[in-house]
């Protein structure tokens, strides 16, 4: 199995040079890394060239979508797998078989349960809930996913207009199209600076107002503008 592994971002390269070793020695020449840069200004692209055995992808327009969208493209045809991740989380050792037998017992799409890299007790509430698969309100990029390139395909990749919860509505799509979606039951681990840069209040109340935004078809826009109000960047 190949396995394409695709990290959209902008100045994270701080978390990238940690996660990228792990992955590649992970993933043992079984595939390929992509970090799809959506316009970093903190050395992001410099530290890539200077040896990290990753492919390095200045997109074109930023936006996770785009960006996604962008690097799934590239020698999309020798890729079995693609697997999108966030720059702030490492998933469990052994991912990749995890993903070659997902695929190879009928699910051709997945995720992880995440935790956090926190003991607050709060936040261990919001891990418990990603084990369950059809509750959309617990699904969402930190947790990663994985879809075969014949899916990918199907579903014509993520909404590329989309700025923002573009991985709720490909999972929605993923859903009405009846293809098998595995939790994988371990967990990836997740960054909490959102949280300790804020609160687990005032983060719980703006994710659940966006979300409820986007189930009544809201602007884009306004929901960023949400976001940015009530959260502190992180």
């Amino acid at each position: 199995m190949r396995l394409h592994i695709i990290i959209p971002v902008v100045n994270e390269r701080e978390n990238l040079r940690h996660l990228l070793p792990y992955l590649a020695g992970e993933l043992a020449g079984r595939g390929t890394i992509t970090v799809a840069d959506g316009g970093s200004t903190d050395g992001t692209a410099d530290m890539l060239r200077a040896g990290t055995q990753v492919q390095y992808l200045s997109c074109e327009q930023q936006g996770r979508a785009p960006q996604m969208n962008e690097a799934a493209a590239l020698d999309l045809d020798t890729y079995d797998v693609l697997y999108f991740m966030h720059a702030d989380t490492r998933p469990p050792s052994g991912f990749y078989d995890d993903i070659r037998r997902s695929v190879a017992e009928g699910y051709p799409v997945g995720c992880y349960r995440f935790r956090f890299d926190s003991s607050n007790p709060l936040l261990a509430i919001n891990a418990f809930f990603t084990r369950f698969p059809r509750a959309l309100s617990c699904r969402g990029g930190d947790q990663s996913l994985f879809l075969t390139r014949q899916v990918w395909q199907q579903l014509g990749g993520f909404d590329g207009s989309m700025q923002i919860m573009e991985d709720y509505d490909i999972i929605q799509r993923i859903w009405a199209a009846e293809i098998p979606f595995r939790v994988v039951p371990r967990s990836i681990t997740v960054s909490a600076r959102k949280y300790r840069a804020n609160s687990w209040l005032r983060v719980q109340l703006a994710n659940w107002k966006v979300f409820r935004m986007y189930k009544a078809g809201a602007d884009e826009g306004e929901m960023i503008r949400l976001y940015r109000r009530r959260l502190r960047p992180w």
